[in-house]
């Protein structure tokens, strides 16, 4: 009720919010979507010049994908705060210091080379970032539709009966694909966006580029909003929760380093990888204990006793860790057709149309009362046949053209999953869950989900990239015609061209062993995609055969 007497206020005291009377409507639509481009794009890394950056600055690829996951982290640790952040309704004040503070990490990440500086960075605008994009989309769909959607994720506002609870959730069937299809077509032009910049200019200049569309997004933000007086006598989010923040971001940020650099230090061989993961354990106990003795938690446990909220999580870990099949495109790509990175982000673009497709099935059945057992079933199909497609595929010598259908199959099968298990998630959750369930499904989708997938499959990509290398390597010998044969013509070449006899040996034997790792590389690919076909079948029947029952309002409400 409070929350509604608020809405009420703002809605006879700003008449335009959050802008000015002098702004047209259809203006400030385009205004609010246009600053989401910043909000979406600017990072602490940048995965179309991590190429270029790893050189530059003289380090091992590990490092952009850990600092990446952290970004991800600070995304998840901001969301307990959600609902308190939204409801404060000062979007030029939060838009002005959230985009200042961007534009300065932004910064610092262009000069620094410390890896710790780099991903303390991240971590701060990751959570910069999810700020930015609650407050802005919340905004944007009271400014757009008039609807203040903070009613509904208000603690209290729930329906009061079934028929209620089952409106809502056809509603969210609806609504869900379309907010996570605005997001991920957004996402992607800006990941095609930082690769041009990358591509075109040095990795530097990409963090230039989005300090200048922070100064944009600043001057939009100066120009068409009034400051808003705050309502509250008191600010909503204590310093108190900071320490929750604190230790629920180390707890990840340790977890996450075991999975990104096991591989490389040879796991817990490697000292650091078993301090990591001691002091995972030991955070997490602190984290939980720390939520349990407090009166006013930053994470409410009770969420774990809700049945939809458990298979959401299994859900989004099985998506997550197919979804890094993936990598098969650019391994084949880059080992079969030595494309660019600007040319594996055009590639990239194809998913777009996997998005939009997926959104519209996920609209088109859910309208008509499609189970989601059935959509999820699909949608776990669809990205087996992406794998099944590599699978043939990398048999051949592989048409560039042709590598835009498993992008397309795979973005089309993870959108009806990705968006639809958020709407089965959320099926009669009580509101004052949603902002736990929001951390929970960032940190389970963009860390824990990914950073599993890639430890996954980068292993076994090694090793079987080594057990092949051992049985190709043992017929490559004189005593093999053919292998003969192209190792003599290598040396002739090289003599021809000048070279020494001993120069044109080591050049031919260096060709041989090229092409032994690439027969190997692809040839894992091959079998790897076959086993990610086998996993996705076997999750599309365990989504099929799974008791999906709805909570008893009954029980909730004793």
């Amino acid at each position: 009720m409070k929350q509604n007497t608020i809405s009420l206020t703002y809605g006879a005291k700003y008449k335009n919010y959050p802008f000015y009377n002098w702004v047209p409507k259809p203006l400030g639509i385009i205004l609010l979507i246009l600053l989401f481009i910043p909000i979406l794009t600017v990072g602490g890394v940048y995965t179309a010049n991590s190429g270029e950056m790893t050189s530059g600055l003289g380090i091992q690829s590990e490092h952009i994908q850990f600092v990446g996951f952290v970004t991800s982290v600070g995304m998840a640790a901001f969301s307990p705060f959600f609902y308190q952040l939204v409801c404060i309704r000062r979007e030029k004040m939060m838009c002005v210091v959230g985009f200042s503070l961007m534009y300065l990490l932004s910064h610092v990440c262009a000069i620094t080379d410390s890896i710790f500086v780099l991903a303390l960075c991240s971590l701060i605008m990751g959570f910069l970032r999810m700020v930015l994009m609650m407050v802005n989309l919340f905004s944007l769909i009271r400014y757009a539709f008039g609807m203040e959607a903070t009613q509904n994720i208000t603690p209290g506002n729930e329906p009061v009966n079934e028929e209620g609870w089952d409106r809502l959730d056809s509603e969210k069937s609806k609504s869900m694909p379309i907010i996570y299809l605005f997001f991920m077509i957004l996402g992607q032009l800006g990941t095609s966006l930082t690769a041009w910049l990358a591509y075109e200019y040095q990795w530097q200049d990409v963090y230039y580029y989005m300090m200048c569309m922070t100064l944009v997004a600043i001057l939009i933000v100066l120009v068409t909003m009034p400051y808003h007086t705050y309502n509250n006598r008191r600010f909503p989010i204590t310093f108190r929760k900071f320490g929750n923040v604190a230790v629920f971001s180390a707890m990840m940020t340790c977890g996450i380093y075991v999975l990104v650099y096991g591989k490389t230090l040879d796991w817990f061989s490697d000292p650091t990888i078993v301090r990591s993961t001691i002091l995972t354990v030991v955070f997490a106990l602190v984290f939980f204990y720390m939520e349990w003795s407090h009166q006013s938690p930053y994470f409410l446990m009770g969420v774990f006793r809700l049945r939809t909220i458990n298979m959401g999580i299994v859900l989004f870990l099985l998506l997550m860790v197919f979804n890094t099949s993936s990598m098969f495109v650019n391994v084949f790509t880059g080992m079969s057709m030595k494309i660019d990175n600007w040319q594996n982000a055009a590639l990239g673009n194809w998913s777009m149309l996997g998005y939009f497709i997926g959104a519209v099935i996920a609209i088109f059945l859910g309208s008509r009362n499609v189970k989601l057992k059935y959509l999820f079933a699909l949608g776990f199909l669809l990205i087996g046949l992406s794998s099944l497609f590599m699978y043939f595929e990398v048999q051949t010598d592989g048409l560039y053209e042709r590598m835009k259908y498993p992008v397309i199959i795979r973005s089309t099968g993870m959108m009806l999953i990705y968006s639809l298990t958020a709407v089965y998630a959320n099926q009669r959750m009580p509101y004052k869950y949603l902002s736990t369930w929001i951390c929970i499904m960032l940190s389970v989708r963009m860390v824990i989900g990914p950073g599993i997938g890639s430890a996954l499959y980068s292993n076994v990509l090694q090793h079987r990239q080594q057990h092949y290398i051992t049985m190709f390597a043992q017929d490559v010998d004189r005593i093999n015609p053919q292998s003969a044969a192209d190792y003599d013509q290598t040396v002739n070449g090289m003599r021809w061209q000048g070279r020494s006899e001993t120069e044109a040996e080591h050049m031919a034997a260096t060709s041989t062993k090229g092409k032994i790792q690439v027969q190997a590389t692809l040839s894992a690919v091959k079998e790897m995609s076959g086993w990610t076909f086998y996993g996705c079948i076997i999750s599309m029947l365990f989504v099929l055969i799974y008791p999906y029952k709805k909570r008893e309002l009954s029980a909730w409400r004793e």
